[in-house]
């Protein structure tokens, strides 16, 4: 572990996660009275050529002030404390969320049950519509970019794939700087996505095959596929759900866009006029919790 300071004002306490762009830390602040913990994302861009390493330097800075934006307009979106370059890479400093993600919980404590699952969509989709208005695609949604707070039991809305992208950039064969990678995960990534090319729905698409894998413990690789019309073959593992709410997991997670739900809060709607005597009904300024976890919660933000 590093015991030097990070920015002469980080002290790493410890490794949170690896991944093919950098490392993510949780480290203490130094400079403020409380010695308050955060999460750091250590990035690497991937070319060293010096023009390059510029128009980096520069997206990193327009992506680090739109995060700043959104974790200071949600609560369910973690803030954005500090970003700076140091030794040619890149770091940003975030709120560190105490809780454990979708995936550790149903690691933790098995298939997680359907008013469960409801009440984090219910609570979930208010922060995509918000994401969304400020016309950002989160573009990496799955259930380890989810985490539950410890403190409330609100699910928060983590890592976000713009800063990964800027990461890639590099020159093309023409001369003109592109992205070498496709942000996202495979398994959760629509086709318009994997193409490039992602839209909101892209995000409503993961978030409704990161809902199925917490009912079903199938992630979507180990799912099958319609040879007809590439459809998703995943109702015979919940066949013990409400038919409405699996109606609207299959429309969130059509091939097509088109044929999704245009916006996050249609797909509230949707939740909210279920008609199971146990719905959660919720707006987006609800104040209800989703349940905390009952097991000792893992800390962090894991690393991309």
């Amino acid at each position: 572990m590093m015991q030097e300071l990070l920015n002469n004002r980080y002290r790493v306490l410890q490794i949170l996660g690896r991944g093919g762009f950098g490392e993510t830390y949780l480290a203490e602040d130094t400079q403020m009275p409380s010695q308050r913990r955060c999460v750091i994302k250590q990035l690497k861009p991937v070319t060293t050529n010096d023009q390059i390493y510029q128009l980096v330097k520069e997206r990193f800075q327009r992506e680090a002030a739109i995060l700043e934006e959104l974790g200071d307009g949600h609560p369910q979106i973690p803030r954005l404390y500090a970003y700076f370059t140091e030794i040619g890479q890149f770091y940003m400093v975030q709120e560190w969320i105490q809780g454990q993600t979708l995936n550790q919980r149903l690691q933790s404590q098995g298939l997680l049950s359907e008013t469960e699952v409801r009440t984090i969509l219910i609570h979930l989709l208010p922060v995509l519509e918000y994401v969304h208005s400020k016309g950002i695609v989160h573009r990496d949604i799955k259930p380890d970019n989810i985490m539950v707070r410890q403190r409330d039991g609100k699910p928060v809305l983590i890592d976000f794939g713009a800063v990964k992208e800027t990461m890639g950039t590099v020159l093309n064969s023409q001369g003109n700087t592109t992205s070498s990678i496709v942000v996202g995960t495979p398994g959760y990534m629509p086709s318009e996505q994997t193409a490039g090319r992602p839209l909101f729905a892209s995000d409503l698409y993961s978030l409704g095959l990161t809902a199925i894998y917490l009912l079903t413990g199938k992630v979507p690789q180990a799912l099958e596929t319609d040879p007809r019309t590439g459809e998703l073959l995943w109702r015979r593992y919940g066949d013990h759900l409400n038919p409405e709410l699996a109606d609207i997991l299959d429309r969130a997670i059509q091939s097509h866009p088109r044929d999704r739900y245009a916006t996050a809060a249609e797909m509230l709607a949707a939740l909210q006029a279920l008609s199971t005597p146990e719905a959660v009904q919720a707006s987006p300024t609800s104040e209800s919790t989703v349940v905390a976890p009952s097991t000792p919660p893992l800390s962090g933000l894991p690393g991309g």
